[in-house]
């Protein structure tokens, strides 16, 4: 059995070359892809359906005392490889807390990983999953919203998986001022030795809110992608903010939205998110029960396309939509359960964790 800390995790996934960083991507989509193909033959069965492969239960909130945190408690199993639990929980205030077990198909315990870096990098890379299959490239200029590990992993994995040298400018944005200089201090200091040809900006709103609007509004104006990261219970911007009027309000655009998991929790407005030519997410209903834009939308599952059929079309399928494609993705336990496989396999590979004989 293998114990893999935040340390540990927090190494591996910051020197990962890009191949690995291809070889985790490939690993997600083929992950996205198997869940939605499960789906389908279940749906379309025309006599008693198969069994199912993936065991996914709808994740369990847990609110505890006294300072009321959320606790999640995701478990899924696909069969074959592993069965996991995750257990994680956001506090009030604080960074992200828990903890990934992954067990073999008999039940033998492999390993035991910290969550919180895990987190955040499957879920920017859920969204590198639909941006690196966009067909509108360059990508020059990346604006996101939020300051905390979210913001990081979608600037680090778009850095490292979209061609190199074509990003140009990253700017971010987050309401408040503390951790966002925070993150300039430490994450952006680093990218911008890394990355010395790429223009990286941190706006705050809080003592300056009409400069921060100007400066939202020409950021977006010139954005071929925007990533929003940020469990806000208001939009962070309105669509005249990000698409204008008239001439060039129609060129295409790329827009993640990963932050809400609660019905109270909306990144951006009805007007916004019917503004999309297509609406993908990660798992239709997951996203209708939890995902706050589209609750208020009122959105169906009609009204939305899961990228795992994009994925089954094969690896050359692209996103071909003009205008404004938009992703929203929750997150659930099978994307934790390939990344949890996939980290114990490269540490392995590179000695790192701690080993555990005899549990």
């Amino acid at each position: 059995m293998l114990i893999l800390t935040e340390s540990d995790v927090s190494t591996i996934l910051r020197t990962l070359t890009p191949q690995h960083a291809t070889l985790f991507l490939t690993a997600l989509t083929n992950a996205l892809a198997d869940f939605t193909k499960e789906k389908q033959q279940q749906e379309n069965a025309t006599s008693s359906p198969p069994p199912p492969q993936i065991h996914q239960p709808q994740r369990t909130f847990i609110t505890t005392l006294p300072a009321r945190d959320t606790v999640l408690v995701m478990p899924v199993s696909n069969t074959t490889t592993a069965t996991t639990v995750k257990t994680i929980t956001l506090p009030s205030a604080g960074p992200v807390k828990g903890s990934i077990t992954v067990f073999a198909p008999d039940g033998e315990l492999r390993g035991v990983i910290n969550a919180a870096e895990v987190t955040a990098f499957r879920t920017a890379l859920a969204t590198m999953t639909v941006l690196t299959r966009w067909r509108h490239a360059p990508l020059r200029n990346l604006v996101v919203f939020g300051a905390g590990r979210q913001v990081e992993w979608h600037v680090r994995l778009a850095l490292k998986l979209l061609p190199e040298g074509s990003i140009r400018r990253v700017s971010v944005f987050n309401r408040g001022e503390k951790r966002l200089r925070e993150m300039e201090k430490g994450v952006l200091t680093e990218l911008r030795e890394a990355y010395p040809g790429v223009v990286f900006e941190a706006v705050a709103q809080e003592g300056a809110a009409q400069a921060y609007g100007e400066s939202v509004k020409s950021r977006l104006g010139e954005a071929d992608a925007v990533f929003c990261c940020t469990p806000s219970r208001e939009p962070l911007f309105t669509k005249k903010d990000l698409l204008g009027e008239g001439r060039g309000a129609e060129r295409p655009r790329f827009m993640s939205c990963i932050g809400s998991y609660k019905p109270e929790i909306q990144e951006i407005d009805t007007e916004t998110l019917r503004a999309a030519a297509r609406v993908w997410v990660d798992a239709k209903e997951e996203c209708l029960v939890e995902a706050g834009e589209l609750i208020r939308a009122g959105m169906k599952p009609e009204d939305m396309t899961e990228v795992g059929e994009l994925f089954l079309q094969g690896a050359d399928a692209k996103v071909e939509e003009e205008g404004l494609t938009l992703f929203k993705c929750v997150g659930f336990g099978l994307m934790d359960l390939v990344m949890g496989d996939k980290l114990l396999e490269l540490a392995e590979q590179l000695g790192k964790g701690v080993k555990v004989e005899g549990f």
